[in-house]
């Protein structure tokens, strides 16, 4: 259960300059309260599991598969429900939507998978969405993972149906997360379907990851406090959102849609507003309106929050440091969208216009850590350098490709851990 409200923090990078138009970042820091972790507290869990047993799966990928699934298995209680699909031309049930409470019958038959065949991707995750939907349940917490080296090339096979598939889902109370494995799965169709199910997009680069992505997956289910988590911004006369550097989708009234809540993990969320000129003192330049749902109560919340900036002359605001979460949070994302347009340069065979973003990112992301020295942005100045390096000398694009592409999806959702 909640026992402390979810808070919202409003910081600039400095008090903003009087008597002149601007344009500011803004970032909201929102954080959930922490929540008791002990097994009558969490929530409960209705999965399924959709396993890719077909030949390319053969080996260690299937082998390491089969070890992160026994361990989903593990860390389920007896309140919890299991199911597994498998798949390759064909599908099948192995094990029927039941409560967790024969864990070594349920490990035995996973052990049982042996690999073969091509993939069925689609019509799987399809099968291990009814066996989640037979069982729905708005106290637990109802996904599915879908976890494949494949493209989807059996039945369905089309992108835009599938997400929208996944989306529709998701809208009666079913999530879906994916794992892509390796360097020949589809990131364009799991990526998607993830973020449509309102799920996790996971790359595993190798196959001893599995039980690591497994792990973080289940921690981020069991710490959900919150979803249908939503974001309003009112601003005051002649305050304007320019942008949300997030790239949040907004649904019907505008409000933008957030990631789930998990419990004590921040969110942080960078909007750039158009400010018109005031005069030195304070103002109070927008309200800030969180919505959300709480998972074990299912009962509405609202937090909100005013924005009220101070204003100061131009030389006393060129005195103030300047505060290093903004700058970090603003670099990050900056950076997310210069993966996103090196990918976009890079299908197009624009591999110089595609060098140009990531060395305009390492360049700006040095500015940023010459002001605001941070160990995320030392991680990103390397991480930078290295995919520069991995493109200049094209050895393995496609791999590169995917590994941008993860990447920019986790700075985008703005999870602070």
């Amino acid at each position: 259960m909640t026992h402390k409200k979810t808070t919202i923090e409003i910081l600039t990078e400095k008090t903003l300059t009087a008597n002149t138009d601007q344009t500011v970042d803004v970032l909201v820091r929102i954080t959930p309260p922490q929540m008791d972790q002990t097994a009558s507290k969490r929530p409960k869990l209705n999965l399924s599991m959709v396993l890719d047993r077909s030949g390319s799966m053969s080996g260690r990928k299937l082998e390491e598969a089969k070890e992160a699934a026994k361990y989903c298995v593990d860390q389920l209680l007896a309140t919890d429900r299991i199911s597994t699909v498998i798949f390759d031309d064909y599908i099948d049930v192995l094990i029927p939507s039941q409560p967790v409470e024969n864990k070594d019958l349920l490990k035995r038959s996973i052990n049982s998978i042996v690999a073969n065949g091509s993939t069925a991707l689609h019509e799987a995750w399809v099968r291990g969405g009814l066996q989640v939907s037979d069982h729905l349940n708005g106290a637990s917490i109802n996904r599915v993972l879908l976890i494949t080296d494949g493209q989807a090339n059996v039945g369905e096979t089309r992108v835009s149906s599938i997400v929208t598939q996944a989306g529709e889902l998701a809208a009666k109370g079913v999530t879906t997360s994916t794992i892509g494995i390796g360097e020949d799965f589809n990131e364009d169709l799991l990526m998607p379907m993830a973020e449509a199910g309102l799920g996790n997009a996971w790359h595993v680069q190798e196959p001893q990851d599995m039980v690591r992505i497994f792990e973080t997956e289940l921690q981020g289910l069991v710490s959900q406090i919150g979803h249908t988590v939503r974001l309003g911004i009112r601003p005051t006369a002649g305050v304007m959102v320019v942008d949300v550097l997030n790239d949040f989708e907004t649904d019907g009234a505008g409000r933008y849609k957030l990631p789930n809540l998990r419990a004590g993990s921040p969110l942080e969320i960078v909007v750039r507003m158009s400010v018109p000129s005031h005069s030195v003192g304070d103002a109070a330049l927008a309200d800030f309106e969180l919505s959300y749902v709480e998972q074990d109560s299912h009962v509405p919340i609202s937090v909100t929050s005013l924005f009220s900036a101070k204003f100061d002359t131009a030389e006393v605001t060129a005195s103030l440091a300047s505060n290093p979460a903004v700058i970090n949070a603003v670099q990050l994302l900056m950076n997310a969208r210069a993966r996103l347009e090196a990918i976009a340069r890079m299908d197009r065979g624009d591999y110089v216009g595609m060098q140009h973003a990531l060395i305009s990112a390492c360049e700006e992301t040095d500015v940023a850590f010459s002001m605001a020295p941070s160990p995320e942005l030392e991680r990103e100045r390397e991480e930078l350098a290295e995919l520069g390096e991995a493109l200049k000398s094209r050895a393995n694009d496609t791999f590169t490709r995917k590994h941008m592409a993860y990447s920019r999806e986790s700075r985008r959702k703005g999870h602070n851990q």
